[in-house]
């Protein structure tokens, strides 16, 4: 062949050769050698089929091309090397003989290397293969996640960026009462009311750094709507799904139904409240007849017995009462108050309060009292006072000898949590010479129904919820809890709050503190010396006539009635008694009491309903001409319940076992006041004065005479007016509180703040702000107080104008 064309060949990557009839080579390329089976064994004259061993069996087809039956034969793909890195792969085709001369009986095999194309094609094949697996694979995910989400017992909603519906599993088409259509492309708000409140910003987010951020709104808890219209409490929470892709970019919310687990709530709450009324009824009743036994003349013998049933029944009611706390703490019913104390007060209350068993052991109780320490903080007093009591009994009675010292710094928030609301971390400590606690017990120690070792439990008793009660407590006021300790020399426990700190020039305004100096450490001996009293005990003196308070004790247990009037009458008072709320509505109509002691749970009408009776009632049904102060006596012990109190209009509450001293400082503390108004009440009366610019009334009287312009009969008539407007709006006021009806009681107390604002009743303008602001609140508490303030008010200007004709 031209070597033009055989070196044209070669560069394409082409060799050939020639074959006579008999197979024998007669010419070839150089490059022929490189594709042979056996490499540079081909030679002229040699069989083809020893070198190309694929050409044997192919004889008939070799006969048929020289025939000229057929034009051609391939043979493509032919693996030669082995070698993954260097793969040789070869085509072979048989033809007629392409020489000028046209020599018969002569073939021409030419021989192409084709490992490029083979290359390719196994890459596409197996790119097909495993596109082909990928797609089956992801035909199966999709089926598989598919399959969760149908089987799903919470419902699924996924939207847009821009917040549109665009799937929704089973589940949620049952909550909401909605097919898939009819709520794609909907916003989710149509749905779930409160999730715009908690959007997620993704905007500025690198997708290609943000695989460890985890874009997640905890569960909320707030309501759905349905398509029938119905409202059903979920907890949801939702996260972001962002790709490169937009198109798989969106949020995902899982709603969960919390309508059972509501009434679950619910139940419980009934349960315990039916079981601390239950539970603490008979308790109160043993501690209420061992107390009183202990006033009475009895051998040491019998001393002995009174007291021991007494210290029991008491230590049974604090195992009561941990678990109703605990309880109330897991089910996230415990809510904190948010009201500004005295907190060197709170302190010394614990320790005059704990001052006497330490003395009995001869410990020596400290407080290291601080000038840095805060005159006035805002939080719940009762909550802080419960953990430190906890924590101080607990030095005591793993002390047996040498000290206990309390102390207390403040520092600045640095939890941004809490910084906003309460920029200040108040840190305690408690400080003991006790007997330590094992390292490797440790882990134990802030755990629920668990002690450090079973030897503790036999010899120091308790529950193991103590500790668990303050760590929850602790972190519910936005602190911690934690300690440091040494076997056999003793622990120190430390616990923090967040709170904020009132400056003292308007802490003075609203916390009354003793005028004694209190001094840098109060041991256990002069702690018990110390008299701490609430600020409305402080502020009013008591009165000569306390003792002559007329009561009504409304109980229906013949136990506590003989209790409460043997405890009333150590204190110096009596009482009369209804056994249900219908026979004290009766007696109130006939017998002018002063104050009311009233169970809530009674047979034919219960205390809560009783009170909101009393509320509807116009004081001139009362036998007194006023209402009675009402005060609940419960076994009720939930927080729930003195709400309830409070809400039906009850003054105070007491728990039941009611101390006696705690009913002593209840009825000093109302009896001054009944007695303050009383007194008020016969001044006013005495008052036989018409001159208007002599009678002292609640009015601005330059305010009124600049009004009327010193038209003395236009301002008589004016009060008039007034006094007519505003006594049908105090009744309206009186049925707006019993019935929990804060819209209408802010309206008229509006009004009457409006009016009395125009005429330059000043005093009276305050108190309905006040009450005004209590209605915007929603709180009950106060509302009496005010009422009758605004009553008080009312009957001096009513009895001015009688004087007056």
């Amino acid at each position: 062949m031209n070597s033009f064309f055989t070196n044209l060949l070669a560069v394409c990557g082409i060799e050939y050769l020639i074959i006579d009839e008999n197979f024998k080579i007669l010419e070839m390329s150089l490059g022929l050698n490189h594709f042979a089976d056996i490499l540079n064994e081909v030679k002229l004259g040699q069989d083809v089929r020893i070198v190309f061993p694929e050409l044997e069996g192919l004889e008939d087809i070799f006969d048929a091309i020289l025939q000229g039956e057929q034009d051609n034969f391939e043979l493509k793909g032919i693996m030669r090397s082995q070698d993954m890195a260097s793969p040789l792969y070869i085509d072979i085709r048989i033809t007629n003989n392409l020489q000028e001369d046209h020599s018969r009986n002569r073939l021409t095999i030419v021989v192409e290397d084709a490992t490029e194309r083979m290359v390719l094609e196994q890459s596409l094949f197996q790119g097909a293969n495993e596109a082909n697996l990928l797609l089956r694979n992801l035909k199966a995910s999709k089926q598989y996640i598919d399959q969760i989400v149908t089987s799903m017992a919470d419902a699924l909603l996924v939207t847009t960026l821009s917040g549109e519906i665009k799937k929704m599993n089973y589940a949620a088409q049952i909550l909401l009462q909605y097919n898939e259509i009819e709520l794609i492309g909907q916003p989710i708000a149509k749905v779930i009311g409160e999730a715009n409140k908690y959007p997620l910003i993704i905007d500025d987010i690198d997708i290609s750094h943000s695989q460890d951020i985890n874009f997640l709104v905890k569960e909320v808890e707030t309501v759905c709507y349905t398509k029938s219209g119905k409202t059903i409490p979920i907890a949801f929470s939702s996260s972001i799904v962002k790709t490169e892709i937009e198109h798989f970019q969106g949020y995902v919310y899982i709603l969960r139904d919390m309508t059972e687990r509501k009434q679950a709530e619910l139940a419980k709450q009934e349960f315990l409240a039916m079981i601390s009324h239950e539970v603490r009824t008979p308790i109160a009743s043993v501690i209420g007849m061992a107390g009183l036994l202990q006033y009475t003349e009895l051998t040491a013998e019998q001393q002995d017995f009174v007291e021991t049933i007494y210290t029991s029944g008491n230590s049974l009611l604090k195992i009561i009462n941990d678990f109703l706390d605990f309880s109330k703490i897991q089910s996230g019913n415990l809510e904190l108050e948010e009201e500004p104390f005295a907190l060197r007060n709170c302190i010394h209350e614990t320790l005059y309060l704990l001052a006497p068993t330490a003395r009995e052991k001869g410990l020596k109780l400290t407080f290291l009292d601080s000038p840095q320490l805060p005159t006035t903080i805002v939080g719940d007093i009762t909550r802080l006072r419960q953990v430190l009591i906890n924590l101080i009994s607990n030095a005591i009675k793993f002390t047996e000898t040498g000290s206990i010292e309390v102390s207390v710094i403040i520092r600045k928030n640095s939890d941004i949590n809490h910084s906003a609301a309460n920029p200040d971390e108040i840190q305690f400590s408690i400080k003991d010479t006790g007997i330590g606690i094992p390292r490797d017990r440790l882990e134990r120690l802030f755990k629920a129904f668990s002690q450090v070792n079973s030897s503790i439990t036999r010899q120091y008793g308790g529950t193991g919820l103590g500790l668990a009660i303050c760590k929850q407590l602790c972190e519910l006021m936005g602190g911690r809890i934690w300690v440091e300790t040494e076997l056999n020399a003793g622990s120190t426990f430390y616990f923090t709050i967040a709170a904020s700190v009132i400056p003292e020039e308007s802490a003075g305004a609203s916390v009354v503190f003793s005028q004694q100096e209190i001094p840098k450490a109060i041991e256990s001996p002069k702690v018990e010396q110390l008299a701490f009293r609430s600020q409305e005990l402080l502020s009013v003196p008591p009165s000569p006539d306390l003792y002559k308070l007329r009561i009504l004790l409304t109980e229906d247990n013949l136990v506590n009635q003989k209790i409460a009037l043997k405890q009333l009458k150590s204190l110096g008072y009596s009482a009369d008694i209804a056994n249900n709320g219908k026979e004290a509505l009766q007696l109130l109509e006939k017998i002018p009491y002063d104050l009311i002691l009233m169970d809530c749970q009674m047979p034919m009408l219960d205390g809560l309903e009783t009170t909101k009776q009393i509320h509807r009632w116009p004081e001139s049904s009362f036998a007194s001409g006023r209402r009675p102060v009402v005060i609940a006596m419960t076994a009720n012990a939930m927080k729930q319940d003195k709400q309830m109190c409070l809400d039906a209009g009850m003054d105070d509450y007491l728990s039941k076992p009611v101390m006696k001293e705690n009913l002593a400082a209840t009825l000093e503390y109302w009896g001054n006041v009944i007695f303050k108004a009383k007194e008020t009440a016969t001044t006013e009366q005495t008052v036989s004065t018409t001159d208007v610019g002599s009678v002292e009334l609640p009015i601005d009287w330059e305010r009124l005479h600049q009004l009327s312009e010193n038209n003395l009969e236009f301002e008589l008539e004016l009060l008039q007016i007034f006094v007519e407007d505003i006594q049908p709006r105090l009744e309206a006021i009186k049925i707006a509180i019993a019935d929990c009806n804060f819209d209408q009681l802010a309206l008229q107390v509006h009004q009457i703040k409006g009016s009395s604002a125009n005429i330059g009743v000043t005093t009276m303008h305050l108190a309905a702000e006040k009450l005004e602001q209590l209605a915007i609140n929603q709180e009950r508490r106060g509302t009496i107080n005010l009422i009758v303030e605004l009553e008080n008010f009312i009957k001096r200007i009513q009895e001015f104008l009688i004087m007056s004709k």
